[in-house]
């Protein structure tokens, strides 16, 4: 899957309920939690990195207390602005409305201040996208201001094909999710990606900064009712694929129109794992 269909708003839109569905109930109650904790009478500060359409923002603010603003960070101007219009009638979890800014961003360009007075930061389907450093500056920022990180849905490499919640993955479709996992750590615009090294690069980030965390798997069970969302995810995989390997164009071929008939035929689901991790600062391990 390239990048331009990771950010384009169809992509986003398809996608959401998937992400809603896959979601892990512990970091985010985690987070929850944290919240409450630290800002008690006054409302809690909240960013968003790339928000996109503003999926994460919509799937979070009825799940966390109030009262709580929001600044929404995006590199696409037209993406801020449809999200704008879209979370603008959200309520937190006490039916309180919610305060909402937007800033078109680099994210290439995260630095410290920008979770200056911020008590969580979040993103979803980000991680797998960016490098180790842009990581560890990620977990940097957090500690020096003190602010909690909830990080969803990175992919953890975890996909196959099933049949009645059996794998029904063969060898081809083995050495195409070999190929595509090497195609996810080529540069996305952040340096060398992740890719599938997310989850474990953040736990380790964030772990060595003293942070306690919680995580918990969500993968996407993408059944009949999302076979739109999995036909366009084995689209793109498959260009992905040829961009990776395009020696192997015509196994890729054919390994593509396979599976796509199985699942256009409901002979197939798709199971994609993703990991949510939570990091909240411990009091002795206050840096300032």
């Amino acid at each position: 899957m390239n990048t331009a269909a990771i950010f384009s708003e169809s992509w986003l839109t398809r996608r959401e309920h998937a992400d809603h569905s896959a979601r892990a109930a512990l970091p985010t109650q985690a987070a929850g939690a944290w919240l409450a904790a630290r800002c008690q009478a006054r409302e809690a500060r909240l960013v968003d990195l790339g928000s996109g359409s503003g999926a994460n923002v919509r799937y979070l603010t009825p799940r966390l207390p109030g009262p709580q603003t929001w600044r929404l960070v995006d590199h696409d101007a037209d993406l801020l602005e449809h999200a704008l219009g879209r979370c603008q009638p959200l309520r937190d979890m006490d039916g309180m409305p919610i305060r909402l800014t937007t800033q078109q961003h680099d994210l290439n360009a995260l630095a410290a201040d920008w979770l200056t007075n911020v008590d969580l930061v979040t993103a979803s389907a980000l991680c797998d996208l960016v490098s180790a450093t842009w990581v560890e500056a990620l977990a940097d920022a957090c500690a020096v201001h003190r602010c909690a990180a909830l990080i969803t849905l990175s992919v953890e490499g975890d996909t196959r094909f099933c049949t009645n919640d059996a794998d029904a993955t063969d060898r081809d479709d083995a050495w195409l999710f070999a190929t595509l996992a090497a195609h996810q750590r080529r540069d996305k615009g952040f340096g060398p990606a992740l890719g599938t090294a997310a989850p474990q690069a953040l736990a380790t980030a964030f772990g060595d900064r003293g942070f306690r965390l919680v995580d918990a798997p969500s993968p996407w069970r993408l059944g009949p009712a999302q076979r739109p969302l999995a036909l366009s995810l084995l689209d793109g995989w498959a260009e992905a694929a040829r961009e990776q390997a395009p020696e192997e164009r015509a196994r890729i071929d054919r390994w593509w129109r396979r599976r796509r008939e199985a699942l256009d035929q409901g002979q197939v689901d798709l199971y994609v794992g993703h990991r949510d991790v939570f990091a909240a600062p411990e009091p002795d391990h206050d840096p300032r």
